[in-house]
């Protein structure tokens, strides 16, 4: 089945992204589409409009602060998967990073 139409949008700022969330009523956020994409194609999701984030700058990074970590909304399960930070610092979240899925998976979503 194919997606019904939607208007989409691709910022390449966070500033324009959250822009578009306010102004817009009925839409959807598009990050690594492992989710999202199928729900689209079965029309169990049907947005007016579909925010995707990939191009946003610095939405792929995570980092420790204060003894947090802070993950981006682009950061990839791979990603998790093979920091040497995670894997040093958070055991249990680098032990089940592997776990997610296969690895095409894990390198697409997030």
């Amino acid at each position: 089945m194919k997606p019904a139409q939607f208007e989409a949008h691709e910022p390449t700022t966070v500033e324009e992204a959250v822009s578009l969330l306010e102004s817009l009523d009925d839409r959807a956020v598009l990050a690594g589409g492992q989710s999202m994409v199928p729900m689209l194609r079965f029309r169990l999701a049907v947005p007016e409009t579909i925010i995707d984030i990939n191009r946003v700058e610095g939405l792929d990074r995570f980092e420790e602060d204060d003894g947090s970590l802070r993950l981006g909304a682009l950061v990839r399960h791979a990603d998790v998967e093979h920091s040497d930070l995670i894997a040093e610092k958070y055991g249990s979240f680098a032990d089940a990073a592997p776990l997610v899925a296969d690895p095409q998976i894990r390198n697409r979503g997030t």
